[in-house]
């Protein structure tokens, strides 16, 4: 699969994960370029006759699928969401006043330092720490501590001071700490308790939330559901989209020029080798530190090839027989949406089809266009489809607990 090929379209997001990334110039002996396996056209200056290619076209009108799945958005999802997500804006509790003497459950306000042989340490402080006494844990950042750091604190009054002595792990990450015995010292800043939707206010939002302009607890909970009931939406669609082209992938026929497959694999080593090698490494050099080869790389890749362009001479049929074409408005709102999609290989039209292209502007204009059809072709299957919803049992016992 080329770069250029990514999840903005539904049908291609079938994407594999890969390590650094780095431009290689330099190639050894044994090992064969991009260019030095092929160099014939591009993939996309190949007319493709997708009524030969696809000798057989599964039907493709009211395709029976099941998916599976839990796609309505509860109360109790969007609540969850919204105090999950406060912390991040600031909200990490409400003050509490009926009590100044720290206890399990309490949240607490600190700030502390790390000592080493009397000597304070390197990123062994913080100040305004919202800290949960009963978890050992740091509510603002999500993170937990060393196991003893709270210790001292259960007892503590405000205003007071409290420590805790520590001994980290033999294995800790940093070595000068590693095996190592340390005292933590606190200040004591306040109380806290959980925030709940019933103590979060309208003024904490309004606050936090100012950005967004959302100044209500009213406002944040129907954005929040908003979003949540936007990325059901999105994850029913594309089981759908996964289960219709397993569908007729199951029951379709096609046959791939040799020689577009050849261009294919070319131009995917090609955007494979600048994402993954650097001045020093080659393809080879990679596949031996990711303990493979590079005909078991080239093997997978061919897999996942293969299947890919099934679905894009598959669907690509589909749109001929059904008239579906570029339409020209929503071809232009789409290539000015990837402008803006935060990649900094794609801040300019030219960039968008650069990018497509695998360097070349035109190729990747024609490429575009050719998924774009592609992908409005799976919607009109998709749409067509009588689509039934099994709830994931799985995952709702998982939720419930």
């Amino acid at each position: 699969m080329k770069k250029r090929v990514i999840a903005l379209l539904l049908c291609m997001t079938t994407a594999l994960s890969f390590g650094a990334c780095g431009n290689n110039n330099k190639q050894t002996d044994t090992q064969e370029s991009a260019s030095e396996v092929f160099d014939g056209k591009s993939s996309a200056n190949m007319d493709i006759n997708l009524e030969k290619q696809v000798t057989k076209l599964g039907d493709y009108k009211g395709i029976d699928v099941t998916i599976q799945g839990n796609y309505d958005v509860t109360d109790k999802q969007v609540e969850e969401s919204i105090l999950s997500l406060l912390p991040y804006y600031g909200i990490t509790g409400v003050e509490v006043k009926d009590h100044d003497t720290v206890k399990e459950g309490d949240y607490v306000k600190i700030d502390y330092t790390g000592y080493l042989d009397g000597e304070a340490f390197d990123n062994g402080s913080a100040e305004d720490v919202m800290f949960d006494v009963s978890n050992n844990y740091d509510v603002t950042n999500k993170s937990n501590y060393v196991d003893g750091f709270a210790d001292g604190l259960i007892g503590a009054k405000v205003g007071g001071e409290a420590s805790s002595d520590v001994t980290f792990p033999e294995d800790y990450q940093s070595a000068d700490l590693a095996g190592k015995q340390v005292t933590f010292k606190f200040k004591i800043k306040g109380i806290y308790a959980p925030v709940t939707m019933d103590t979060l206010t309208d003024d904490m939002v309004a606050n936090a939330f100012s950005e967004q302009k959302i100044t209500t607890k009213k406002d944040l909970t129907a954005y929040v559901r908003d979003v949540l009931e936007n990325q059901a939406k999105n994850s029913k669609t594309q089981a759908s989209i996964t289960e219709v082209e397993d569908y007729l992938l199951a029951n379709s026929e096609v046959k791939i020029p040799d020689d577009y497959m050849a261009a294919r694999m070319a131009e995917y080593q090609k955007e494979f080798e600048k994402d993954n090698c650097n001045d020093t490494q080659t393809l080879e050099d990679y596949a031996a530190n990711s303990n493979t080869t590079v005909k078991d790389l080239k093997a997978s890749w061919k897999e996942m090839m293969e299947k890919q362009i099934k679905i894009e001479f598959i669907f690509g049929r589909i749109a001929e027989l059904e008239g579906i074409k570029v339409d020209e408005d929503d071809f232009k709102k789409f290539v000015e949406y990837l402008t803006n999609s935060g990649n900094s290989e794609m801040t300019t039209e030219d960039q968008v089809y650069e990018y497509y292209g695998v360097g070349n502007k035109e190729d990747g204009k024609k490429t575009l266009r050719q998924l774009y059809v592609v992908n409005k072709a799976i919607s009109f299957v998709v749409e067509n489809a009588n689509i039934t919803v099994e709830p994931d049992t799985e995952t709702e016992e998982t939720t419930e607990q």
